[in-house]
């Protein structure tokens, strides 16, 4: 049979015929070329080596022990080699499908929180026995080809948690603006943790998101230099740009908001003047309500004496708890108080009043002098007071936590208790107290006289007052961003108080006439309608999105800090929580494992 030649460009393509078996060659095709490769060696050799003496030539110098053997021979060879092809591919997809299945449970384990080795502990064990009950010996051995060791877990959690990184910094760099918030904190080694999240413009959403950015270790000392000096090395390694920052939000510590070394005003100085720079509100909150007077501060210290008494022993505690039983209480012990967290004094104070009649029971038995204070009534009142009013500061806590809460929204939350404040004092002048239902029910039993009712209609309203002044000290309406930036909030409306260039009021009174973007409007959430407009209205949007980006809060780093105690235990207390952490902390970003699966083996060597 004579050779054929197809010829490409200004080169010969030679093509394979099946006599070159005899010199011990098949061949595979690659994109229409036919290129010779050895039966016995399985080498792929150059398309121009399909020559017969070049094939010869092959056969005698690699494998001329077989130059003798007959075409039977090299087609058996050929036939193994085959087979021994789809094996191979046949291996390789299973240990991809092991593999995937070792990285998906890594993920789990990681969200979870839980520590590495109960993957081949727990999770691999109870796979076997359930497979084994469902469908049979048959399928056990494929579970147990899963690699879950813990360094195995180790190592998928430190590739999902790499992924998740670099996809986060991506979205970053691409966002027109990004804001952050930190904190710091001690974990259970006593080391120094600095947390820190990042809000940005997510493209692919069209929306903002806010992930978690880092954990990262502080050497030596929690001072605005190391603190510092710690982030700006890591916003450098991962080519951050401190420019695109517009936000940063701190617990208002002198370290973090110092004028001169602070850790933003050095943050300033590699960003820019214009930073927005927030004091959390929350914390602000707390600073506020944390002055109660030296009257109410007494009580509180009291009413903590007394748990103390029945929680500091457990012999107590467990008495306590039967006698709860025996009343037919809802709760059965009474809460600690804890000066570091938000809601404590709100939950300690209603749990005690809830309590009170098994507390002053149990202390009567006890012949503790602490039993005296329930014979006090204008006592009495004074904590169910405090408990009704902590009861609604928390709840003023509660609306400024959560995902996505901007610095519009917790002003809002401000100013309408601030509003309350004023309601309530009228109201109490009025002897009207059902706005706090504790204190209400005492009055309303004619648990006290008439003389005490007036007593405590002077506190009160005393408190309150109070209570009004050292928001507004905190809260200032001199720095409320509303009042120049309502726009932002409603572009539709009417607005006067607002302080736009000749452009951009321009624009603005131009966006204000379309109604079909204010159908729009009224469709989409408050982010992705301004996202919408970044092409069309670019100037307004840039203004717009440096005030939505930035963070009101610090409340993603307390949450974190939870799930750092969570994760860093006794037990794990060397162990490095970032790679867990970022896993099981992100929300809007899903590690890629398919391309993961194709970048490793399954299982490394050791």
């Amino acid at each position: 049979m004579p050779r054929k030649k197809v010829k490409i460009s200004m080169n010969y393509t030679y093509k394979y015929i099946d006599k070159y078996i005899g010199y011990g060659l098949t061949y595979i095709n690659e994109n229409g070329v036919d290129l010779p490769q050895g039966v016995i060696c399985g080498n792929v050799l150059a398309n121009a080596s399909l020559k017969p003496n070049k094939l010869l030539r092959h056969l005698e110098t690699n494998h001329n022990e077989y130059r003798n053997k007959t075409t039977d021979f090299f087609l058996r060879k050929r036939d193994e080699l085959k087979i021994n092809k789809k094996n191979i591919k046949s291996y390789t997809t299973v240990d991809k499908v092991y593999l995937k299945c070792s990285f998906i449970a890594a993920m789990h384990i990681a969200r979870t929180k839980k520590p590495y080795n109960i993957g081949e502990k727990l999770i691999k064990p109870c796979m076997v026995d359930i497979c084994s009950e469902l469908f049979g010996n048959e399928h056990v051995s494929k579970i147990k080809n899963i690699p879950m060791s813990d360094d195995t877990i180790h190592k998928r959690i430190l590739c999902i948690a790499n992924d998740i990184e670099y996809q986060l910094v991506e979205k970053i760099n691409k966002s027109l603006f990004y804001a952050i918030q930190l904190d710091e904190s001690t974990d259970i080694s006593n080391s120094a943790i600095l947390l820190i999240y990042v809000r940005y413009i997510d493209d692919t959403f069209n929306d903002i998101k806010e992930e978690f950015l880092c954990t990262l270790k502080l050497k030596t000392f929690t001072t605005a230099d190391e603190i510092f000096k710690t982030m700006n090395s890591y916003m450098i390694s991962k080519n951050i740009n401190w420019a695109s920052c517009i936000g940063i939000c701190t617990d208002g510590v002198a370290s973090m908001t110092g004028i001169h070394s602070g850790v933003v005003s050095r943050v300033k100085e590699v960003a820019h003047a214009h930073l927005i720079s927030t004091h959390c509100f929350i914390h602000r909150e707390q600073l506020a309500v944390k002055d109660m007077g030296e009257n109410f501060n007494d009580i509180l210290n009291q009413c903590t004496t007394i748990i103390n008494f029945i929680r500091a022993r457990a012999i107590n505690s467990r008495i306590f708890s039967v006698m709860c039983k025996e009343f037919g209480s809802v709760y059965n012990n009474v809460l600690f108080h804890s000066h570091i967290r938000w809601l404590s004094r709100g939950k300690v104070l209603t749990r005690f009043i809830e309590l009170r009649t098994g507390i002053e029971v149990f202390l009567r038995e006890k012949n503790s002098p602490l039993s005296d204070h329930f014979q006090d009534t204008i006592w009495l009142a004074k904590v169910t007071y405090l408990s009704d009013i902590f009861s609604l500061l928390n709840e003023l806590n509660l609306s400024m936590q959560g995902p996505l809460t901007n610095i519009f929204t917790c002003y809002n939350k401000v100013e309408a208790f601030l509003n309350k404040l004023d309601l309530w004092i009228k109201r109490i002048q009025e002897n009207t107290y059902d706005m706090f239902p504790s204190y209400y029910n005492i009055t309303e039993e004619k648990f006290l006289k008439k003389n005490e009712i007036n007593v405590m209609q002077c506190v009160i309203k005393t408190h309150l007052s109070k209570l009004k002044n050292k928001l507004l000290k905190y809260f200032p309406p001199s720095h409320d961003i509303r009042s120049n930036n309502m726009w932002i909030l409603n572009p539709f409306l009417p607005c006067e108080n607002h302080k736009l260039s000749l452009l951009n009021e321009s624009q603005l009174l131009e966006l204000s006439s379309d109604k079909l973007l204010e159908q729009s409007f009224n469709t989409k959430n408050l982010n992705q309608f301004w996202i919408s407009l970044r092409n069309e209205y670019h100037n307004l949007y840039e203004e717009a999105l440096k005030k939505l980006v930035s963070f009101a809060t610090t409340y993603l780093c307390e949450s974190g800090f939870s799930t750092l105690t969570t994760i860093k235990t006794k037990a794990r207390n060397k162990l490095d929580v970032e790679p867990t952490m970022r896993i099981s902390l992100t929300n809007s970003i899903e590690a890629q494992i398919d391309s993961l699966v194709k970048q490793h083996q399954d299982q490394g060597s050791h």
